[in-house]
């Protein structure tokens, strides 16, 4: 009998072990190649229009405003479109749950039209947001969150002159992954009382190529400007947002670096349990005359099928945890990196990769150990 068929034998001969073994192998494979594809998802374009902006902030913070006297400087660099001045802060509708918080901006209604592409709000719309000075454009998942459509008057605490800021929904964009609401920028001045002052600039290059050169000649020409100034593109101003809140990319990693190492635990526990119940066939096959290779062989197929079967498992796994989360995340913000998290041919490979590599690796301490073993020690062992 072959290697290959007594290996296959001990793993029918234990069905339940083998199953719950492979099962943990896919699953645990499956979430590591599962949290890759989030990673990956955070590094994309959420957007199409993303790699054509740019944004110009604060050197020290986010949060330190800028002078609207920059506006015309940054106008005057060679490869922007248009810049659009652009303020962000966190009101309240009704209470202060976390539910009922309202992401609330401001700019100039045809920059931001301009700057922000994928808005597409329907012209009729936009001539009503434009017509009144205190109206607003909200995205479809404030709308659906809260009920809210157009000719609905809204007030909304906020930390501005007041505490509220009042206004009529002129408009709903089509872009289905918005949740914010966007008022004039001349409203929010009156109603913050910072007028000169913007946030940030929000920046449209005039092509993709265009946006490192338009960062790089920005932070040129303000070097030495009063309030210092961070230009960078839209990807990594989204990058940087992400570490705000942590490093998400370590967090996935860690995550990612525990499950692999519990995966080969798993493995090298299965495998050191098999090694322990077949040294008296260990023992048999040597004084039959195989050599020592075939035992150490019988025991890396026994993992290689293990990993083998975890391979399939783990691909299925994998994809199913993308459309979970996919469908988790579809009513939210964070629905474009849902639609991102897609498996390929390079991410089957990865993940079936690892699971027959974690797989191996584990049988190779137990097979060299039982093969290493006096033909005597192991007859005696295994009566």
């Amino acid at each position: 009998m072959t290697p290959v068929r007594l290996a296959v034998r001990h793993v029918t001969s234990r069905p339940l072990r083998s199953a719950l073994t492979i099962v943990a192998i896919g699953l645990s494979a499956g979430l590591v190649g599962f949290l890759y594809l989030v990673n990956g998802a955070l590094k994309n374009d959420w957007s199409e229009n993303m790699g054509s902006r740019a944004m110009v902030m604060a050197k020290t913070s986010m949060f330190e405003k800028l002078p609207m006297a920059y506006l015309a400087k940054l106008e005057d660099v060679p490869g922007i479109q248009r810049v659009c001045p652009f303020d962000f802060l966190m009101a309240f509708w009704q209470n202060d749950r976390p539910e009922n918080q309202v992401p609330l901006s401001s700019a100039p209604a045809d920059a931001f039209l301009e700057v922000y592409k994928e808005a597409k709000i329907p012209p009729d719309q936009v001539a009503a947001w434009k017509a009144d000075p205190t109206g607003s454009v909200i995205g479809p998942i404030l709308a659906k969150q809260h009920g809210w459509k157009i000719g609905d008057r809204i007030v909304l605490k906020a930390p501005v002159q007041g505490g509220v800021i009042e206004t009529t929904i002129r408009g709903v964009m089509t872009y289905k992954l918005d949740n914010g609401l966007y008022v004039h920028r001349k409203y929010f001045e009156n109603a913050t009382g910072d007028a000169g002052q913007v946030g940030m600039y929000w920046i449209l290059a005039k092509s993709r190529p265009d946006v490192a050169r338009v960062t790089a000649e920005i932070a040129r020409r303000f070097d030495s400007a009063p309030v210092p100034i961070r230009a960078m593109s839209e990807k990594q101003w989204q990058l940087m947002f992400m570490d705000m809140i942590g490093n998400v990319q370590l967090l996935l990693g860690g995550i990612g670096l525990a499950t692999a190492f519990t995966l080969f635990l798993i493995t090298s526990n299965t495998l050191a349990m098999s090694a322990r119940e077949r040294r008296g066939e260990a023992a048999l096959l040597r004084i039959l005359g195989f050599p020592r290779q075939t035992v150490l062989q019988l025991l890396v197929l026994e993992g290689a099928f293990f990993g083998a079967g975890g391979a399939v498992l783990a691909v299925g796994f994998m994809a199913l945890f993308a459309r979970l989360i996919e469908n988790a995340l579809i009513e939210t913000q964070w629905a474009g990196i849902g639609a991102m998290l897609n498996t390929d041919a390079t991410m089957v490979a990865s993940v079936a990769g690892l699971s027959l590599l974690v797989a191996v690796l584990s049988s190779l301490v137990p097979a060299i150990n039982l093969s290493g073993r006096p033909v005597v020690s192991l007859a005696r062992e295994g009566d």
